[in-house]
């Protein structure tokens, strides 16, 4: 039996994060840290509609799939995907090669025309023009980008498909903004990527380390604090992450909830046909606040990767 790449230490602490049933177990889990065969794509409607990309899709004997809890969204095999990704049709903006679980903070957000939108960590901007879909571009929706590097290829994807969303660059732990707060806030923070390690692309998982974990929760809790000062009374904000790590997903919305007191409440997050599991409750030394269980950990599957999702409404309305 081939021993399994990723590293010893992070394969330890899956067996603690995922619960040991027959059908959730690591053991089973982590089978599906291998090369995918699967490829979704997100029907970008500002260029073309729904029904007309399936019928040209049809049309070119193109095999697909559709996606439950996703109208705009298709599935194709692996070899299909890559005709698909040298095509006249995702040259052109038509469609745009994006994960299932990268489309649900959007989804669960649920921007909507004519209202506010903070992408608080855009790039590469597959969300930010998904949210510009969802508003039909209408409104504002604002794109930050501290990376500069990142901030040409969040610019790129804009223009590629026609969404349209005011740029800035700089750390969103100090984004101030002085023409009004956000009905909306989507926080899709840097991570440690654990959801998308692939055992045989050593790169994906060279740089992890417990320490990495440590930094991006400091740095993720004052992204998650700053995304909560912008946000309008009412207002709704989502938190994700693509890792496993207790310390970058519930510890930073049990720290966000005992930082901001009763100034924010969360909202239970549930989309069928998606495999999720249970949120902890306690990880090591720390116990955390009950209503981080309302959150949503996705389960890596053959389609899906791993990743976690919080939704919060600001409930301050003083």
């Amino acid at each position: 039996m081939t021993p399994n790449p990723l590293p010893p230490a992070f394969l330890e602490r899956l067996k603690h994060i995922l619960p040991a049933t027959p059908d959730i177990s690591p053991e089973r889990t982590a089978a599906f840290f291998g090369p995918r065969q699967y490829q979704s794509f997100r029907i970008n409607t500002l260029k073309i509609s729904v029904e007309k990309a399936h019928a040209i899709l049809l049309d070119r004997k193109i095999d697909f799939e559709k996606v439950s809890f996703c109208p705009y969204a298709i599935v194709v095999i692996k070899s299909v995907a890559q005709g698909l990704l040298n095509s006249d049709l995702v040259q052109e903006g038509l469609l745009y090669a994006q994960g299932l679980q990268s489309l649900l903070p959007v989804i669960i957000l649920d921007p909507r025309p004519q209202e506010r939108v903070l992408d608080l960590c855009a790039a590469p901007g597959s969300k930010t023009s998904q949210m510009a879909m969802h508003m039909h571009n209408e409104g504002i929706l604002k794109a930050n980008e501290p990376v500069l590097k990142r901030l040409y290829r969040l610019k790129a994807v804009l223009q590629l498909t026609s969404a349209k969303a005011q740029l800035s660059s700089i750390d969103g732990r100090r984004l101030q903004e002085h023409n009004g707060l956000y009905d909306r806030i989507l926080v899709d923070a840097p991570c440690s990527t654990e959801g998308r390690f692939v055992t045989n692309e050593p790169k994906s998982f060279a740089y992890w380390s417990t320490r990495k974990i440590k930094e991006m929760s400091h740095k993720q809790k004052g992204l998650l604090l700053n995304a909560g000062r912008l946000l309008l009374p009412g207002g709704t904000m989502v938190y994700a992450t693509c890792t496993f790590a207790p310390e970058e997903n519930e510890e930073v919305v049990d720290w966000f909830l005992q930082k901001t007191g009763h100034r924010f409440e969360m909202a239970e997050t549930h989309i069928d046909g998606i495999k999720t599991y249970p949120c902890l409750t306690k990880w090591q030394e720390r116990t955390y606040d009950i209503r981080t269980s309302q959150a949503l950990r996705i389960l890596p599957d053959e389609r899906m990767e791993g990743f976690f999702i919080a939704k919060f409404t600001n409930s301050d309305y003083k």
